[in-house]
């Protein structure tokens, strides 16, 4: 079987991944595993490096830059390397999940991929976790997937996004209490699971078009998806999250639940709650809840 060279070898790999960019960690990836197995599809390589380390990486990259196998992708400052031949060229959303691995498509442009809201939004509203929480789930990536010794953690850093992503604005949201994504079929996009979706419209209902729009989704689709919405709800830590899902569900929705009716623990007499955050307190509101119904 003819021989083909490691620098082939590692491209003919990130072909057969395609993905339309690729992040130096993922090149280490992809470098470490062509090394250990020492052979490409059973054909055997020629200068296969006999150690790989971010150095030896460096020196692929640059030979792959030369053969216009990769491209700096300019939407990044560094690190993110378009694929030439890739037969994907990538969605904002897809593009900004690969080069953070802990991010994911939240608030209003999940409501518009849900096909909860008919709005289009101008921004991709993207969630991260804090610096301190993202620095934790780099680690614990780390550990799962390379050995500890391996010095590696240079590579997978948090890129940062620049105010346009594919022409696109970008709007990133920190969280310390990230929601547990779901994965789109046939993509690498993560999107906020649909009952944690709910619960951020409520969370932050400016972010997700405003508390009417908000309450005329909650009407049209909540019932469909209580059996998702309820728990996502029960798991988050926010008290008015709860207040005011609980006056939808009961007395917007008729909706009974040993879960929904638990919350009436959260409600909290002689407060200025609101349900909506943004517009005037208004003397109409719930007895049940203790909320200002304020829309």
């Amino acid at each position: 079987m003819q021989m083909i060279s490691f620098t082939e070898a590692l491209e003919l790999a990130l072909l057969a991944d395609d993905r339309p960019v690729v992040t130096d960690y993922d090149i280490y990836l992809r470098g470490r595993g062509l090394v250990a197995a020492g052979t490409w599809q059973g054909a055997p390589m020629k200068n296969l490096p006999k150690a790989w380390d971010e150095l030896r990486l460096r020196r692929a990259l640059s030979r792959l830059a030369m053969r216009k196998a990769l491209v700096q992708d300019h939407d990044f400052r560094s690190g993110v390397w378009r694929v030439v031949q890739s037969t994907r060229s990538g969605s904002a959303e897809e593009v900004a999940c690969i080069a953070d691995p802990f991010c994911y498509v939240s608030h209003l442009s999940a409501m518009q991929r849900y096909g909860l809201s008919d709005r289009s939004p101008a921004a991709l509203h993207l969630t991260t976790p804090t610096r301190a929480l993202w620095n934790t789930l780099r680690d614990k990536k780390l550990a799962d997937e390379i050995a500890a010794d391996e010095e590696a953690s240079t590579l997978l850093v948090r890129f940062g996004f620049k105010e346009k992503l594919r022409r696109r604005p970008v709007v990133v949201h920190e969280t310390r209490h990230p929601s547990p994504p779901s994965q789109v079929r046939g993509e690498l996009t993560r999107i906020s699971a649909i009952g944690h979706t709910f619960a951020d419209m409520l969370s932050e209902p400016a972010l997700c078009g405003g508390m009417h729009h908000v309450l005329d989704v909650w009407d049209r689709h909540a019932r469909d998806w209580a059996d998702q919405i309820i728990p996502a709800v029960d798991s988050s830590e926010s008290k008015i999250v709860k207040v005011r899902a609980g006056h939808i569900l009961s007395e917007r929705l008729a909706l009974q639940s040993p879960v929904v009716s638990s919350w009436r623990a959260f409600a909290q007499r002689g407060g200025s709650r609101k349900l909506d955050p943004e517009t005037p307190y208004e003397p109409v509101y719930s007895e049940t809840w203790m909320i200002s119904l304020n829309v």
